[in-house]
């Protein structure tokens, strides 16, 4: 059974550091993908940017891709960028 406890971000968070420290760019099309799906912030400190994408990728070192959205208190992931857009509109972007 899924519990919101399993993804709440806290400072021994080890699977999300390691998702971090593998963090690389979303392309360009997995990119236009985030936007055109409305998967975005808003909220950025940079007067200049006005959305930035909510979802972003790791691999590991054996190539693994995840895709992960959050915020500051909860993450989730998924295996696909669609995954995960669905997992920010149904979770994640109710509790930033």
């Amino acid at each position: 059974m899924f519990s919101f406890k399993d993804f709440l971000l806290n400072e021994g968070s080890s699977d999300f550091k390691k998702l971090q420290k593998n963090k690389v760019p979303l392309t360009d099309d997995e990119r236009a993908l985030v936007f055109k799906r409305k998967a975005v912030w808003h909220n950025h400190p940079n007067p200049k940017v006005k959305k930035v994408p909510a979802v972003w990728k790791s691999v590991d070192k054996n190539g693994k891709v995840t895709f992960i959205t959050n915020t500051h208190r909860l993450y989730k992931t998924a295996p696909t960028l669609k995954g995960a857009i669905n997992k920010y509109h149904s979770t994640i972007k109710g509790t930033a």
